[in-house]
């Protein structure tokens, strides 16, 4: 199994940019609008319950495990009905694990920093909730085309990293999106359309 420390931040964006090169108009389209309408719908749930767009992003962040995007956007909405009106957590039905609700809810109270131990959610929570070009969610996909190109096929990688080799991937990503004239969560999304169609998941 290939991991992030078994490769360098070179190879890791030319394997990225392999997939960007990869990518055809209409995956290069769905990159590039994906985050324009997370950020619309963030930006109306955070306006509707007069919370933080930040806050709204860290929920959806927190519950997409294993959740398929129009469900995650119906199970935040949810969650955030459920804090305001002094729900509990049982009170609420989510398509994902309890603990990713336990911790939607926790981002909600405050009780838990997006920051150095979650970077994913926090990258996420600042790309659809304060438009941040330059952080990247980096979620299995992401990992994946980092260390494998699109001629090597279905390859078994690592599908996670630890918070340091996480900020090696976003900072790579950025600089990649940069020389294509993108936004870094606009390369990341690209990448993401290019690998799943490519690898047909």
């Amino acid at each position: 199994m290939i991991k992030i420390t078994d490769t360098t931040d070179r190879k890791i964006f030319n394997s990225l940019d392999r997939w960007l090169q990869h990518a055809n108009r209409g995956q290069v389209k769905a990159g590039k609008v994906w985050y324009s309408k997370a950020q619309e719908y963030c930006k109306e749930t955070a306006d509707f319950f007069g919370i933080e767009p930040y806050k709204v992003a860290g929920v959806l962040s927190a519950l997409s495990p294993n959740n398929k995007w129009e469900r995650n956007k119906i199970d935040a909405f949810n969650v955030c009905k459920a804090h305001l009106e002094g729900g509990s957590m049982d009170s609420v039905k989510c398509c994902t694990y309890n603990a990713n609700k336990r911790k939607a809810f926790a981002i909600l109270k405050d009780q838990v920093s997006l920051g150095e131990k979650s970077p994913k959610t926090h990258a996420f929570a600042m790309n659809v909730g304060l438009l941040s070009p330059d952080h990247i969610t980096a979620d299995k996909w992401h990992i994946r085309a980092c260390l494998v190109r699109p001629e090597q096929g279905v390859t078994e990688t690592a599908e996670s990293c630890t918070a340091a080799q996480y900020r090696r991937i976003e900072a790579v990503t950025v600089k990649l999106a940069h020389c294509h004239e993108l936004k870094g969560y606009e390369a990341q999304a690209i990448i993401w359309c290019t690998i799943k169609d490519t690898w047909n998941r």
